[in-house]
């Protein structure tokens, strides 16, 4: 059986007499990028810290390829087989780009070679720029280039894309892709729960010192009961939501269906004073969250004949998150 590349068991920390870590046991094998999710709080920081040999644990085990996390202090093969970004680092702005590649070359036996590298991370036009002249996103790229040179099989990110812009994220999400393609194994930290559906081949949830859940994207999003139904409909808002296995409706668009733009009024259903249900011109773009979405869609065929654009969806990761955190807080 092959080592795993991390392995924590039973770990706990505690800070003054709050428990901040219980009881975690957690496996990472060869090739798998793991998203790990929290609300501020929830102990992810303190987590990164122990599995770097930052902090101590109070009690527990973390391996890293077999060995003990202590062992980062005494071994250079071992430190090198980690890469670490972390969203706190900082470099000495004066430096060049190219300073700081060849100043961290320096630290491993066999690094990673520094024009493959610079391609890579697409920093080529900026190799002569001091560190502090450049933009969030190309200092996150210098940063994920640094964690990379000294080719580790294991690569630690700590919120890398916080504050960038869209296709500052979009980019580094290539990054990471590639960091997998290469076989490199990845433990991602991130508000973005996009970024974990996007990237994550698993996700961790960790709520008050505990993992809640461990599953694949697809796995955690079938948690959730909820369907999104889209549909153009001459229901009302007002009804729909009165049905008990609605959780929410959104309104997208109201449009007038009838020739000319205006509605004849010989043949318009009186708007109900209760907003039930709309003119026969008027159609409503909905998009209806239900615990129960046949029903849902069996109440809307019966009461509009002239359902139209309909289509249905799983639940976001979003929605499967709040509902396992919600879930969890109720059992506390």
């Amino acid at each position: 059986m092959n080592t795993p590349y991390l392995s924590i068991r039973n770990l706990n920390k505690k800070f003054s007499a709050h428990p901040v870590l219980q009881q975690l046991n957690l496996q990472i094998a060869a090739g798998e990028i793991v998203a790990i999710l929290g609300e501020n709080g929830a102990g992810k920081t303190t987590l990164l810290n122990i599995l770097l040999g930052l902090l101590p644990a109070d009690s527990g085990e973390v391996l890293l390829f077999g060995q003990p996390v202590s062992a980062l202090r005494q071994s250079m093969a071992l430190r090198g087989a980690i890469g670490v970004m972390l969203q706190q680092a900082s470099l000495p702005g004066n430096l060049t780009v190219q300073e700081h590649l060849q100043l961290f070359s320096c630290y491993y036996p066999e690094p990673y070679a520094l024009p493959a590298l610079v391609e890579r991370c697409g920093l080529t036009n900026i190799l002569k720029q001091p560190f502090a002249a450049l933009s969030g996103g190309q200092k996150q790229a210098v940063l994920f280039a640094l964690a990379l040179i000294g080719k580790p099989a294991l690569l630690f990110l700590d919120e890398p894309t916080v504050g960038l812009d869209v296709a500052a994220r979009q980019a580094f999400w290539q990054h990471i892709r590639q960091a997998k393609a290469d076989g490199i194994s990845v433990i991602l930290t991130t508000h973005y729960l996009e970024e974990a559906d996007q990237l994550a081949s698993r996700i961790l949830v960790l709520k008050n010192g505990q993992f809640i859940a461990d599953g694949s994207p697809a796995t955690l999003k079938a948690y959730s009961q909820t369907k999104h139904i889209q549909c153009c409909t001459r229901v009302g808002v007002p009804l729909i939501r009165s049905w008990p296995e609605v959780q929410q409706v959104v309104l997208l668009s109201t449009a007038n269906t009838c020739e000319g733009g205006a509605e004849d009024p010989s043949t318009a259903d009186p708007l109900s004073q209760d907003g039930h249900f709309m003119p026969s011109c008027v159609a409503q773009s909905l998009q209806i969250h239900s615990s129960l979405p046949e029903q849902t869609l069996r109440r809307l065929l019966a009461l509009d004949e002239q359902l139209s654009e309909l289509s249905v969806s799983s639940a976001s990761l979003e929605q499967a998150f709040l509902q396992l955190t919600q879930l969890q807080e109720r059992r506390a």
